[in-house]
């Protein structure tokens, strides 16, 4: 193949020249392994620049480096090889540049359509977990529900509900976002004295974070967000200060 004959052809001018290829096709498959049978695991745009670590002892497939970090395989038609400009390479990017490329990956919220978080932090001053499904509705803004508890000395706490988050700048790999929710609280008794008493409330809150997206597909999110527990009878006001690891599919 003309573009194998390339690459192997073109011997780098140092030994740590990277090899180079850029993406041809309108839109170009990566996948887990080299064959058409193995699981897509990243769609490649025309013009992309990734590079090669490896080729197949078989068939025409190169395996690359992914933007996230992770490595896959692409079909040989389906790429062209750059050279390598070793006065540029000498220069070098900034210092910055190459610790974020060594550190985070392109946003999920671009290309991933379901995310699973796992919260764990402070609400109303008592240890909090939740668990924080959703779905993108685009990269700007997703439906997400909420289910879990509060454990503190006087009373747990079961949230539920739902609400939205909306993010900035969902291309960039650190993204604020501002949300809202509603639901509801049901207080469990634990002693004589307690913050939230026994029954059933609703629930609203508001605030917002920072989602973070570093290299091998790991998410991590932050929320500050302030809530009001209420019904005819009682109203509180707490704030949930939590961290999470955020899972996208």
């Amino acid at each position: 193949m003309i573009v194998t004959a390339l690459l192997l052809s073109a011997a780098p001018a140092r030994a740590d020249d990277q090899a180079l290829v850029r993406v041809i096709a309108e839109v170009a498959s990566i996948r887990t392994g080299p064959g058409f049978g193995y699981r897509t695991v990243y769609r490649a745009n025309q013009g992309e620049v990734l590079t090669v670590i490896g080729r197949a002892t078989h068939d025409h497939w190169f395996r690359v480096e992914l933007p996230d970090g992770t490595y896959g395989w692409i079909l040989g038609d389906e790429v062209f090889p750059l050279d390598v400009d070793t006065a540029a390479a000498h220069q070098g990017p900034s210092i910055w540049k190459r610790m974020g490329h060594a550190v985070f990956s392109p946003s999920p919220l671009m290309i991933e359509n379901v995310t699973f978080t796992f919260s764990a932090g402070i609400l109303g001053g008592d240890g909090m977990f939740l668990f924080r499904p959703a779905v993108l509705l685009a990269p700007h803004v997703s439906l997400e529900a909420f289910v879990g508890e509060t454990v503190g000395n006087q009373a747990d706490v079961i949230y539920t509900g739902g609400g939205f988050n909306a993010y900035l700048f969902p291309a960039s790999p650190v993204t604020p976002f501002v949300g809202g929710a509603a639901g509801g609280a049901f207080g469990r008794k634990k002693a004589d004295q307690f913050a939230i008493q026994t029954g059933n409330y609703s629930m609203v809150n508001v605030g917002g974070g920072l989602v973070m997206s570093f290299k091998k597909r790991i998410s991590v999110r932050g929320d500050v967000r302030h809530y009001v527990i209420f019904n005819a009878n009682h109203t509180q006001r707490i704030q949930e200060y939590s961290g999470a690891l955020a899972v996208f599919f």
